[in-house]
């Protein structure tokens, strides 16, 4: 049976989605775009939630409901959220010897979504911030197959260990990363050779290579040079491409009414990772990863719409997108 370590933060999710909340174009902003309220008003919501949220857990529980053994590792405060976090993660049978408990506060976030799905996520980051390389479990990673990295808060630092230590090891690595170790240009240049599988979003892959709208082939033929032996670049509704040796295949997304965009990205790798592990063809891999991501997005929160594997199957099976097949360049 394949292995997948999962490592990211531990952070609690409360989910608030209100129709009152207004989405304006902005030069003051970076994106160009603003969520906004009166200042000193007074909304209702619709909804109100609260959840495990985190790359690494999204992933794990996303991949067991594919069928692969998944473990993530995160670290959690010595509080009530703490024991929160794991009671809910055992609750999805997943299992938390790898949530360590430190002195401190867990991360929270509290995520303000819109009608169609946008959000505005403001996060504490809590002891997450802290994590090193003391912290991680050597001998735990040692049995894995794969390890599956997910935004660290731009500690690149414990990056490059994990990185450098699972290649040592011979086991694949898979990487998603966060806005902050995107910053670190240099080092995650360094360490692209030794990844197996990168997954950025479009606007990502523009800022990392300076690159422009509609360049998604030539961005990721630059990552391939780099030494990434896989590379997606996901653009929300306007699908994901896939890139592997000479190839870029490109699919549109799957049709479905956003309510949340909350773990979409990590819907998405979970699917794509076990495409791969399971031997998929590069079509089916890529269909995957749509497949989950557009799923996730129906309901509120990153875990609720994570698919299983039956389910999974039918909409590869079944359900049809475009897919063009391109020279990578």
């Amino acid at each position: 049976m394949k292995r997948v370590i999962t490592v990211g933060s531990a952070v609690v999710d409360v989910l608030v989605r209100s129709n009152g909340f207004r989405v304006m174009k902005s030069h003051l902003v970076e994106g160009g775009v603003a969520m906004c309220e009166v200042y000193g008003g007074k909304l209702g919501a619709e909804e109100i939630s609260t959840e495990v949220g985190c790359g690494g857990s999204n992933v794990a529980l996303g991949l067991k409901r594919l069928g692969v053994f998944a473990r993530p590792f995160s670290l959690v405060g010595d509080d009530d959220w703490g024991k929160w976090i794991r009671k809910n993660l055992e609750r999805e049978s997943l299992e938390t010897n790898g949530i360590r408990e430190v002195v401190g506060s867990t991360a929270v976030s509290v995520i303000l979504i819109a009608d169609g799905g946008g959000r505005t996520i403001i996060t504490q980051r809590g002891v997450g911030a802290k994590m090193s390389a003391k912290d991680i479990d050597w001998k735990m990673l040692d049995k894995a197959n794969w390890v599956q990295i997910s935004s660290l808060g731009g500690n690149v630092n414990l990056l490059e260990d994990i990185v450098l230590y699972a290649f040592s090891k011979k086991i694949k690595i898979g990487l998603n990363p966060g806005k902050k170790e995107l910053e670190e240009k240099k080092t995650l240049l360094s360490l692209l050779p030794k990844i197996e599988y990168l997954n950025v979003n479009h606007m990502e892959a523009v800022k990392f290579f300076k690159g422009r709208y509609g360049e998604d082939k030539k961005m990721a033929r630059r990552f391939l040079d780099e030494g990434v032996k896989y590379l997606t670049i996901t653009d929300g509704v306007g699908g994901a491409g896939l890139a592997m040796g000479d190839t870029w295949i490109k699919a549109n997304s799957y049709k479905t009414k956003s309510i949340d965009d909350t773990g979409a990205g990590d819907a998405f790798t979970a699917g794509v990772v076990a495409g791969f592990l399971a031997g998929r063809e590069k079509e089916e891999v890529l269909k995957m990863g749509l497949a989950n991501g557009a799923k996730v997005v129906t309901m509120l929160g990153a875990k609720r719409g994570l698919l299983r594997k039956e389910e999974m199957n039918k909409w590869v099976k079944k359900r049809r997108v475009k897919i063009v097949e391109e020279k990578c360049g």
